[in-house]
C-alpha cells in the first residue's frame, strides 16, 4: 500500500510539473490595449469548409498562426464574404499539447469586428472548445439576426470560463441559411491563458477624515484582487503624503503607522496634519510585466482649538449702588478650526464652575450679582460632525461689596460754653 501510494504521489508530481512546464513554454506579452499575459502559443488549425450550396465569394479563414505570434499587432481573421449559403462554416483555433488547460480557469481572446451586413440569414460567431477533437462547450461572440447593419467592436479582452477541460478553442462562423452582402471581418488578435489589467483598479479608495487633535484615524484603499479577477497576488502598497508639489513616501514613525499596507493609521495627530492629503500607489508584478495604479486622494481635516481667547475685564460693584456688571467684552478671539461654539460659565469659589443658561455667544452680559462671582467662556470646535472639548479662557472676577454709601448723622442738639470773666 505505501509503495502504491509513493508511486501515484510521483506520478501526480510529474504531471504539475508537466503543466507548469507547458505553461512556463509560453510568451508573455504585452498588448496595446493595455494589460499583460501568458499567450497560448501552441498548435494553429483554420478551415473554410463549403457546406451544403455555399456560395459566398470572399468568404476567407486566414492567417492562424497569427494568433501565436508575439507581434501582438498581428491577427488571424475570419470573412464571411458575399453571396447564398446552406450551412456555411470557417474557423481559425488554437490547440494545445499536452495536458488538457483544466475546467473553470479563464481564457481570455483579444478580439475586434467590424464591417457591414445585409443578410435574410441566421448566422453568428461562436468561441468553441474542445477535447481530443470533441466539441464540449460553445459560447457566441456577436451573432447577426437578419438585418445587421454594421457591428463595429473596437479591440477588447473577452473572458471565457470553458467548464470543462479542454484542448483547443476555436472562433467560428457557421450560417444555417443566407443570402445577402456582408462586407464585416471578425478579428483575433492573441488567445491568453492568463490575462493581468493595467491599470489595476480599486475595491475601495481613500476617504477624507476629519479627527481631533492628538487623536488617531485610519485611511484605507483595497485593489481589487478577488480569486476571480485579473490582478496578480503579488500586491505591494506605499502611502504617500503631498508637501508642496510633491508626493512623498510615508515611513513608520510616532505619527504613521502600516504605510506599507492597504490601510494607513494616523496616530497622535497634531494640528500641523490639518489639510493634508494622502494617497497610496498600488503595485504589482507577473514574470516580466509590472502594473500600478494610483488611488484618489483623501484629505485629513484635523479639529482643534488652537487658542480659546481671553476676555475682560475684572469688575468691583456696591450692592447698594448698583451690583449689575457691565457686559464682558472680547480682548482676542477664539481661534478654532472649525466652527466655534460657546458656553460661559460662572462660580462663586473660582474652583467649581457651572454653566450659565443660553449663554452661548462669544460676549456675555451678565445679571446683577448679590456676592463676589467669578466667570470664565469656554469653547469648542465643531468640524464635520467633529466635536472638541471645550477649552475655556481666564478668568474674570466681579468683587461685590455690600454697602458703599457714606451715612451722616445729623443732630439738633446745641453745644455752647461759657466764658470766664477772669
Amino acid at each position: 500500500m505505501m509503495k502504491t501510494s509513493s508511486i501515484l504521489r510521483y506520478i501526480f508530481i510529474a504531471i504539475c510539473l508537466f503543466v507548469s512546464g507547458k505553461m512556463a513554454s509560453q510568451e508573455m506579452v504585452s498588448l496595446p490595449n493595455g494589460g499583460c499575459g501568458r499567450l497560448l502559443d501552441t498548435n494553429t488549425s483554420s478551415a473554410n469548409n463549403g457546406g451544403l450550396l455555399c456560395f459566398r465569394l470572399g468568404k476567407e479563414a486566414a492567417n492562424p498562426a497569427n494568433m501565436t505570434d508575439i507581434d501582438v499587432n498581428s491577427f488571424a481573421s475570419l470573412k464571411p464574404g458575399t453571396g447564398a449559403g446552406l450551412f456555411c462554416s470557417m474557423h481559425v483555433g488554437v490547440g494545445t499539447t499536452g495536458a488538457d488547460f483544466p475546467a473553470n480557469k479563464p481564457i481570455y481572446i483579444d478580439f475586434a469586428s467590424d464591417g457591414f451586413n445585409f443578410n435574410p440569414s441566421f448566422n453568428g460567431g461562436e468561441f468553441v472548445f474542445y477535447s481530443n477533437g470533441q466539441e464540449i462547450y460553445r459560447t457566441g461572440v456577436n451573432g447577426h439576426f437578419f438585418f445587421d447593419f454594421g457591428d463595429n467592436q473596437e479591440r477588447r479582452i473577452i473572458k471565457v470560463i470553458p467548464p470543462v477541460a479542454w484542448d483547443e478553442v476555436r472562433l467560428t462562423f457557421a450560417e444555417v441559411i443566407g443570402i445577402g452582402f456582408s462586407f464585416s471581418q471578425m478579428r483575433v488578435y492573441n488567445i491568453l491563458s492568463e490575462y493581468y489589467i493595467d491599470p489595476m483598479t480599486y475595491l475601495s479608495q481613500p476617504s477624507d477624515k476629519t479627527v481631533a487633535v492628538g487623536g488617531s484615524t485610519t485611511m484605507t484603499a483595497v485593489i481589487n484582487n478577488t480569486p476571480t479577477d485579473e490582478t496578480p497576488e503579488n500586491v505591494t502598497y506605499q502611502w504617500q503624503v503631498l508637501n508642496g508639489s510633491t508626493w512623498t513616501d510615508l515611513a513608520n514613525g510616532p505619527n504613521y503607522s502600516n504605510v506599507t499596507s492597504s490601510t494607513l493609521t494616523i496616530n497622535n495627530v497634531p494640528i500641523g496634519f490639518n489639510n493634508n492629503q494622502y494617497r497610496v500607489v498600488a503595485k504589482s508584478s507577473f514574470y516580466t510585466c509590472s502594473f500600478q495604479a494610483i488611488s484618489s486622494i483623501g484629505r485629513l481635516f484635523v479639529n482643534s482649538v488652537n487658542n480659546p481667547g481671553t476676555i475682560a475685564a475684572d469688575q468691583t460693584l456696591c450692592r447698594d449702588i448698583n451690583n449689575d456688571p457691565a457686559a464682558f467684552t472680547q480682548v482676542s478671539a477664539a481661534q478654532v478650526t472649525g466652527t466655534a461654539e460657546y458656553q460661559w460659565q460662572s462660580s462663586t469659589d473660582n474652583i467649581t464652575f457651572v454653566n450659565v443658561a443660553n449663554a452661548t455667544s462669544a460676549t456675555y452680559d451678565a445679571p446683577p450679582v448679590t456676592q463676589t462671582t467669578y466667570y470664565r467662556r469656554g469653547v469648542r470646535s465643531v468640524l464635520n460632525g467633529n466635536v472638541t472639548a471645550y477649552q475655556f479662557t481666564n478668568v474674570v472676577k466681579i468683587t461685590v461689596k455690600q454697602s458703599c454709601l457714606i451715612k451722616c448723622i445729623i443732630t439738633n442738639r446745641m453745644i455752647y460754653t461759657k466764658l470766664n470773666s477772669n
